[in-house]
């Protein structure tokens, strides 16, 4: 009997990655992303209308390569996080070619987990991540976005075992960190580094390099990266051979804090001449979580705006939000618990053995 609906409990998303673009490294095992909240699918046709002379009739409707586009959202519990699964870890110029596989398996809805066989099956790859923003909050759980684009997408005849996992397991019943759901006392102040703010010296105190107020207070820091993927096309071949990062890339980095003393940016505006005064230094931004995740955003980031608003008579508090930029530095390192060397063994990974090849070189449909 058919599915009446689909909700959460009879629905789960496997990637198998990464992979370059070389024969090896292969990678034929699927693994489960633990914590995912949502999933979302969106396929855009790329239809070219075709005329011709001598009527007003379409010619054709030319189909080019589509878009794929599959959107994840999960929560940060210590288990591998969506861009390491699909990308790798390590600087964005060491792992830009890296893709992976997606598996969204529905199951039936009178089912309790989305555990034993598919009753539907969709395959998506080769998939490239395109965004990941990742957001620390004081109200709520740690959470990572991340959109994946492909030109391929295929529901299976034959369908998958995604195995089980869930209480009745003794490997899946706490985090591999020990840490379990990261929230705010998971950020850890004391191995990160964020901008610190500054002052001239002279008879009046101005705060101008760009950084955080003294004593401020985070509320909130997300962190973005846009790989800017681009296609790259050859005859006799239909899809894309590679979407690469399109260079340089720009990272951001947003922080709200609770004001205390207002923003301390300040701004030299001499108009001396021959002058070129700074108002801003390149600082240093590394986010640690508890469990040794980081994310390393290198030593040339630059305050782009700041904005201070808030405190009105209606009895908020008055918060400051620093908007920093930088190019190319993206470094990802996952947390503690994982161990690239001895993931499945750990049970860290929940890989399913005698997959497909996973290589795309030959330009050959996979699977």
């Amino acid at each position: 009997m058919a599915n009446s609906r689909i909700y959460y409990a009879v629905q789960s998303v496997r990637l198998r990655g990464p992979s370059g673009t070389e024969v090896t490294p292969i990678n034929t095992d699927w693994d489960r992303v633990r914590g995912l909240q949502t999933v979302g699918i969106n396929t855009n046709f790329n239809l070219e209308p075709i005329y011709q002379m001598g009527q007003l009739e379409l010619y054709d409707n030319f189909e080019e390569v589509p878009d794929v586009e599959v959107t994840l959202n999960k929560v940060l519990d210590g288990f591998p996080l969506i861009y390491g699964m699909a990308q790798g870890t390590g600087t964005l110029n060491e792992i830009a070619n890296n893709r992976c596989g997606v598996q969204l398996g529905i199951f039936k809805d009178s089912a309790a987990a989305a555990t034993g066989t598919t009753e539907q099956l969709l395959q998506i790859e080769p998939a490239y991540v395109s965004t990941a923003t990742y957001t620390f909050s004081t109200d709520g759980n740690f959470t990572e976005d991340v959109t994946l684009v492909a030109n391929d997408k295929e529901w299976l005849t034959t369908q998958a075992d995604f195995g089980s996992y869930g209480d009745n397991d003794t490997f899946w019943t706490t985090s591999p960190t020990g840490f379990g759901i990261a929230r705010r006392q998971q950020f850890n102040l004391g191995a990160s580094i964020l901008p610190n703010s500054g002052n001239n010296a002279g008879p009046l105190v101005r705060y101008t390099n760009g950084g955080i107020a003294p004593g401020s207070r985070i509320t909130s820091l997300t962190i973005t990266a846009n790989l800017n993927r681009e296609e790259i096309r050859e005859l006799g071949q239909r899809r894309p051979f590679i979407r690469y990062i399109n260079f340089p890339v720009e990272i951001t980095c947003e922080i709200e804090v609770t004001a205390a003393s207002g923003d301390l940016v300040g701004v030299n505006n001499t108009n001396a001449a021959c002058a070129n005064p700074k108002a801003l230094e390149n600082k240093q931004i590394k986010v640690v979580l508890c469990d040794g995740t980081t994310f390393d955003l290198g030593t040339k980031n630059k305050l782009t705006t700041v904005n201070y608003q808030g405190g009105d008579t209606g009895g908020g508090n008055a918060t400051v939000t620093y908007s920093y930029q930088n190019f190319n530095d993206f470094t990802f390192i996952q947390g503690t618990g994982y161990d690239g060397s001895t993931a499945i063994s750990n049970k860290i990974w929940e890989s399913m053995g005698g997959g497909q090849d996973f290589n795309f070189n030959d330009g050959s449909n996979p699977g």
